[in-house]
């Protein structure tokens, strides 16, 4: 049987929907000393603070489905299930019982709210509603574990400043996460090596498996790809020791190869990408930036649809699909599980300073029996213009298989910026992080990724 947990997070790679995440700062190869870049740490939030900010995604979820406004449903749950994990850590004071309570109440808050933005995603009404009302049930079993003056927190209006009770967090784009790469010797194209990858708080402390969330049924995913994007592999390495983790290394090509340690640490309860490079003796391959929409792996064809109304643009969101043909040209419903999904789907931007993972929309499987296909829905929302590459990984017959696509984001819309009556600019903050403030529609806040929302006068 499997366990599928998915993450949930409000900046990016939700099970089914994802955000590029904030463009990242390499970390130097092994032989280089400079260091990653600054790193904060985060400290849980009192559990009162993100009672306000739950209560508060709540009522705007009630509105949204209540008015039959479901394609901002996806957002807002996923920013609903990140507070309820800020929540969580913000708990681990509470009594065994009332904090195993809470634990399980989280984890199926999850699942429910999943299955609310997966309804949302294919217009369900109906279905969305019925989730709507499982939300509210376990709300109420979640809230009898805390004090009734807690968790009746006051509805945080979206950006309310509130500089006593708002939630810490990293700084912008910053992990808490060091990673190195330590090769066993020099990787050379064609050849595999076996590579220790160590792990470590700012402060040098080694991030363990006590440390960390499992993620789609990993505690770490690498996600290495080389300078051209034609090379790209999804390793998971072992722990061997405090801090050490092991996988073998089989470059396809020489060059620098980049290297994203995709990690849900527990002192955070956010995703984060601890990032590294390393290089690979032997040619390299130049940057291929042509665009397809058509991959073929071993036979077996991936065709990946735009909806024409919803093109790919920085900063909007766009469902693609995926159609997968058999060698024999029927359609393949013979996706075997694979990290409790029935895909997995992996970018790059061009200059490799973003990335993303995301999963299919829709059901996953819980049962290693089960099949996918041929058809996958990814929700995808690039955060910059430009190229980028696209990976959708998928198990047939015990193999990964890795399609590729070449694909555009159009720049984005054109800022607006609002204004008050009086002809005062409207200034929209955070609700989780109400420092971050813009002057502009449609902004998110770079520590979670949640929309900022007109603030209160």
């Amino acid at each position: 049987m499997i366990i599928p947990l998915r993450r949930t997070f409000a900046s990016s790679f939700i099970a089914g929907a994802v955000v590029f995440a904030a463009p990242t700062t390499a970390l130097p190869a092994q032989n280089e000393a400079m260091p990653l870049r600054a790193t904060v740490e985060m400290q849980p939030a009192p559990a009162s603070a993100a009672w306000g900010v739950i209560n508060g995604l709540r009522q705007e979820l009630a509105s949204l489905i209540t008015a039959k406004n479901l394609r901002p449903v996806h957002e807002t749950a996923e920013q609903l299930g990140a507070a309820l994990i800020k929540l969580r850590e913000a708990s681990k004071d509470l009594p065994a019982d009332k904090l195993k309570r809470v634990q399980g109440a989280v984890a199926n808050l999850a699942k429910a709210l999943d299955g609310a933005h997966d309804a949302a995603d294919e217009g369900n009404q109906a279905g969305t509603e019925k989730q709507l009302k499982a939300v509210d049930g376990l709300l109420k079993v979640l809230a009898a574990q805390y004090p009734s003056e807690v968790a009746t927190a006051k509805p945080v209006p979206a950006g309310l400043e509130d500089h006593s009770a708002h939630m810490h967090a990293a700084a912008h784009g910053e992990p808490t996460v060091e990673v190195t790469l330590l090769p066993s010797k020099a990787p050379q194209a064609g050849t595999s090596v076996p590579v220790v990858v160590k792990l470590a708080t700012k402060d040098g402390k080694p991030v363990t498996s006590a440390d960390l969330e499992l993620a789609h049924t990993k505690l770490v995913h690498l996600l290495i790809v080389d300078a051209g994007l034609t090379s790209y592999t999804h390793e998971h390495p072992i722990e061997t020791a405090p801090g050490e983790w092991s996988f073998t290394f089989n470059p396809k090509a020489g060059g620098t190869y980049t290297v994203f340690a995709d990690l849900l640490p527990k002192s955070t309860g956010m995703q984060e990408y601890a990032k590294t490079t390393v290089r690979v003796d032997g040619p390299g391959r130049p940057l291929d930036t042509n665009l397809n929409l058509t991959a073929t792996v071993d036979g077996y064809r991936f065709d990946l649809k735009i909806p024409a109304d919803e093109p790919l643009t920085a900063g909007d969101a766009s469902v693609v699909s995926v159609h997968v043909t058999k060698p024999d040209g029927t359609p393949a419903s013979n996706l075997e599980p694979i990290m409790a999904a029935f895909a997995h789907g992996v970018g790059f931007t061009a200059d490799l300073t973003s990335v993303l993972h995301v999963h299919p929309m829709g059901k996953e499987p819980e049962m290693e029996s089960e099949r996918g296909g041929p058809d996958l829905s990814f929700h995808l929302q690039p955060a910059m213009a430009g190229f980028f590459k696209f990976y959708v990984q998928v198990q047939i017959d015990g193999q990964s298989r890795f399609a590729g696509f070449g694909l555009n984001a159009a720049p984005a819309k054109p800022d607006s910026t609002a204004h008050h009556h009086d002809g005062t600019p409207i200034t929209y903050a955070c609700p989780m992080h109400p420092e971050i403030t813009s002057d502009k529609v449609g902004d998110k806040c770079p520590k979670c990724g949640m929309s900022l929302t007109a603030k209160k006068t």
